[in-house]
């Protein structure tokens, strides 16, 4: 992060040690950092168990407004590049674990922002922690008798001029192991590999019907899905088992846009591709494209950063 003056980078760092920018007045923050953080705040706090469900249920017409532009668009890596609103939401929350969903019965409990600085109106960076463990389904309430454990997600965010966010780049470390704690199963056994088509065949046929129908049976899909390479959560962009494992999340969502990411194409024409084999060296870094602004201007306060 960039930050325009030596004042303001000062005031961001306290803030961050603090760790309670909005309720310190002690510090003299200007109202964009406060609002920044605030957003932010919002956000995470919306993937936490139960916030996460209305959205899960009702789409985007759940989503409190003044979080995200219309337009917003983003990475996360290791998931993929995201456009428009509904893409950019369903990610953030349609994605955010429920107890009914994983045979860990694991969501996020508490979504903590550790991290967090803003040295211009339009830009900021933050890390959060996602705390998760066994969670009721019905009370919400954490078992305090089982293990927890965290995912952490780095961001970048670019804020629209009314302070929602524009577009985001984001990183989330060690989603393989995270995911393997929170369900107690370790993915790189071959033989839970060969398990996972059969679990989850059963949900894409459930969720993806009439005209969403993706496989013609169970045992269809499951043929079609064991001779894919089973893929993994810290590379789950291309056409692997993993990314139809995260994808098949959001058929509750749109199906009518979600059911072909699992399917034996990954996508359908003309656009709407996610679980296909990329262009590492493309993909990944097609920023000018996905932000829609020269490479080092989206997330830089004072931008240009390149010549």
């Amino acid at each position: 992060m960039f930050a325009t003056t030596i004042l303001t980078q000062a005031f961001a760092l306290a803030a961050t040690l603090s760790g309670i920018v909005s309720a310190s007045p002690g510090y003299n923050q200007p109202d964009y950092v406060i609002r920044n953080l605030n957003t932010i705040k919002h956000i995470y706090g919306l993937t936490v168990y139960p916030n996460n469900v209305p959205i899960i249920q009702k789409g985007a017409s759940a989503v409190p407004p003044g979080l995200f532009n219309e337009n917003a668009a983003g990475r996360i890596s290791p998931v993929g590049n995201f456009t428009g609103f509904d893409d950019s939401i369903e990610y953030f929350f349609a994605l955010a674990p429920t107890p009914d969903t994983n045979p860990g019965k694991a969501a996020i409990f508490k979504a903590e922002v550790v991290e967090f600085t803003s040295g211009c109106p339009d830009v900021a960076s933050s890390v959060v922690y996602l705390r998760t463990g066994v969670v009721d389904e019905k009370t919400g309430k954490l078992d305090t008798s089982k293990p927890t454990t965290t995912l952490s997600q780095v961001a970048f965010w670019k804020f629209d001029e009314s302070g929602a966010v524009l577009n985001y780049h984001a990183w989330i470390p060690n989603l393989q192991t995270w995911t393997e704690i929170g369900n107690n199963v370790d993915f790189d056994n071959v033989v839970i590999q060969k398990a996972v088509p059969i679990q989850l065949c059963p949900q894409i046929m459930k969720q993806c019907t009439g005209d969403n129908q993706q496989y013609s049976s169970v045992a269809t899909c499951v043929a079609e899905l064991e001779v894919k390479p089973f893929g993994s959560f810290d590379e789950a962009w291309g056409d692997n088992v993993v990314c139809r494992e995260i994808h098949v999340l959001l058929t509750k969502v749109r199906p009518e846009v979600h059911c072909p990411h699992v399917g034996p194409k990954g996508g359908s024409p003309p656009d709407n591709y996610k679980c296909v084999d990329i262009d590492y060296s493309v993909d990944y870094f097609d920023d000018a494209q996905l932000f829609g602004a020269p490479l080092g201007n989206t997330f830089t306060c004072g931008a240009p950063l390149l010549a």
